[in-house]
């Protein structure tokens, strides 16, 4: 019996594991597959018109990023977003992104300045065409921004570790009691203690500003 239709055939230009990876991505993401189901090899290459080796590199990649995970006798499953994995992932971020905040606001440049204006720029025409994924894209960005404004490269590689585009991505459709446009608008506040070089209001801004997500995201998993 065949099962449902989950991803579809690849496009040209790209490596095959990249497509199979970001195919299975999205199903994840947008709930074409839930948590717990399984991940059959044979079937998703059958889908995408791929061999299955690409599909194996895929699978490697979600487990690292801690979408997928490997249970005896089940096979590889998508996994369950736990309370206390959501809540360590976010404070991490948070402790990681106060250091940022706080550096990039003593030595942020003006160019820094207007690529983050212009990223929430972004993310309010994202909002305006309700993009969720694109919204989410530029968000991340933001982040990545503020971390590279901070001059650490070892704090850039620490929080990239997070892999916080998937986790954005994964546990931002959570927390849609935020209309797209509430999302974009709040890093207003986070831009604007950069801008006035404020190192404590910059620390305060962005851990209330990812704290408050967080928040939002654990409710929405209680509910479910």
């Amino acid at each position: 019996m065949s099962m449902r239709t989950i991803v579809s055939p690849v496009g040209p230009y790209r490596p095959l594991y990249e497509d199979a990876y970001l195919a299975l991505r999205d199903a994840i993401i947008d709930g074409r597959l839930a948590p717990g189901d399984r991940i059959v090899e044979a079937e998703i290459a059958r889908q995408m018109a791929i061999s299955r080796a690409p599909i194996r590199e895929a699978i490697r990649k979600l487990e690292q990023d801690g979408l997928l995970e490997y249970l005896p006798r089940r096979g590889t499953v998508v996994k369950k977003l736990s309370h206390d994995e959501v809540r360590d992932v976010y404070l991490l971020r948070a402790h990681l992104e106060k250091y940022a905040a706080r550096r990039a606001a003593a030595r942020i440049t003006d160019e820094d300045l207007v690529d983050l204006a212009n990223l929430i720029d972004r993310m309010d025409a994202c909002a305006a065409a309700d993009d969720l994924p694109g919204l989410i894209a530029a968000d991340v960005q933001f982040h990545a921004r503020i971390c590279q404004a901070s001059g650490s490269s070892r704090l850039v590689q620490l929080w990239e570790s997070l892999n916080p585009h998937c986790w954005t991505l994964l546990t931002g459709i959570k927390a849609m009691d935020y209309t797209l446009s509430e999302i974009a608008s709040r890093h207003r506040t986070v831009l604007a203690a950069l801008q006035a070089r404020d190192v404590d209001g910059a620390e305060v801004e962005i851990e209330r500003h990812i704290v408050e997500l967080s928040d939002h995201v654990l409710a929405h998993l209680s509910k479910d």
